[in-house]
């Protein structure tokens, strides 16, 4: 049982003493005062279970209290029942208009004042009970929907890993290009829901390449003709599987895989977009990809340094990258290559999330 207490104001001595000792015979811890000023700093101090309130009183009248106290989000809930003579019917309206409970005439009878509260309280006591409740099962949805996200963004990622060819080093990728795809959304002015929109789209872009055979995937040596337009066929596949649902990752997740291989200046692949037709999502993805591929060692070519690597985006800033983009990567390198740099130095852990921390599998 919650712990209630009664909130008497009245500025005539007498009534408050009556009042108080009817309900502390009930076993009703009361708190009492003749000044509405007090009662009102009180009731904000440490809210009641219920307030009994005079109308006529100086300095303030019950209804500025009542008033003052629904204004209160901390003291808005609190049922007030007006004792008064009060009892015109234009009273009583405007009481009830503020917001009161119940009303009480002068002179009271003592089982007329008992019998209120008491319903007061236990009706209080339900609400509050309820209230509790509601906000005990509101936190139970919101962490089943949190654990739903981190199981649907752990699938992202080894989904992410396979299409990339099964290897650690080369699942890695997809974290890599995650993490950097984020932080340039995020340095081009991306909203943080963007961005990790973008953060767990990314790790899909390749998606569509389970459908590529092995012997194309990972052949070492630079691919024929025939070969290259079955390799360009993962970006519309990537697009079809994802493109299934209306929730913003998955959105998100198919025009990356859709847009990663477009280029600026409208020779990429599949559709030939150009300039700022592609998305944010696919030109911050592409220039992570390849910034990632070319840093790190492939079945068919050796690690570049870092340096020859921006020099080649530097070249192709405006052709195959958004110049916007170019810049800002440049401008911002140390940044984006630290947080890089800790995805590539941690192989045997996962991205957790949007905090840029990693966790065992």
């Amino acid at each position: 049982m919650l712990e209630q207490d009664v909130l008497v104001i009245d500025d005539v001595e007498e009534n408050v003493r009556l009042l108080s000792d009817i309900l502390a015979q009930q076993g009703i811890n009361v708190r009492r005062t003749t000044s509405p000023v007090l009662g009102l700093k009180s009731a904000k101090a440490k809210p009641p279970s219920l307030i009994l309130l005079d109308i006529k009183m100086p300095q303030m009248d019950g209804f500025a209290v009542c008033q003052e106290l629904k204004r209160d989000p901390v003291t808005n809930k609190i049922p007030v029942i007006f004792i008064t003579g009060l009892s015109d019917s234009e009273s009583v309206v405007k009481g009830f208009d503020l917001g009161g409970a119940d009303f009480i005439a002068k002179p009271f009878r003592v089982q007329e004042v008992v019998s209120r509260v008491k319903t007061h309280l236990k009706l209080r006591s339900y609400e509050v009970s309820l209230e509790q409740k509601v906000l005990q099962a509101t936190q139970t949805i919101i962490n089943l929907n949190q654990e739903i996200e981190n199981t649907q963004r752990e699938v992202f990622l080894i989904m992410g890993t396979i299409a990339e060819g099964h290897s650690r080093e080369v699942g890695l990728h997809v974290k890599r290009v995650a993490e950097m795809a984020y932080h340039l959304a995020k340095f081009a002015g991306a909203s943080e829901q963007e961005a990790e929109d973008i953060l767990w789209g990314a790790p899909l872009h390749d998606l569509g390449k389970i459908a590529i055979p092995d012997a194309i995937l990972h052949k070492p040596a630079k691919l024929n003709e025939d070969e290259w337009v079955i390799m360009k066929t993962h970006a519309e596949m990537g697009y079809k599987m994802l493109n299934v649902s209306d929730r913003t990752m998955l959105k998100t997740a198919a025009t990356i895989a859709h847009e990663h291989h477009e280029k600026w200046d409208g020779s990429g692949y599949p559709r030939g977009l150009k300039g700022e037709a592609i998305s944010l999502a696919g030109r911050v993805t592409a220039l992570a990809d390849v910034f990632d591929a070319l840093a790190n060692q492939r079945c068919y070519k050796p690690a570049w340094e870092i340096e020859d690597v921006l020099n080649h985006i530097k070249a192709q800033s405006g052709l195959h990258f958004d110049p916007r983009l170019v810049d800002i990567m440049i401008e911002n390198i140390d940044t984006l290559y630290e947080r890089w740099s800790n995805v590539k130095n941690n192989m045997d852990e996962l991205y957790e999330g949007p905090s840029h921390h990693f966790k065992a599998l």
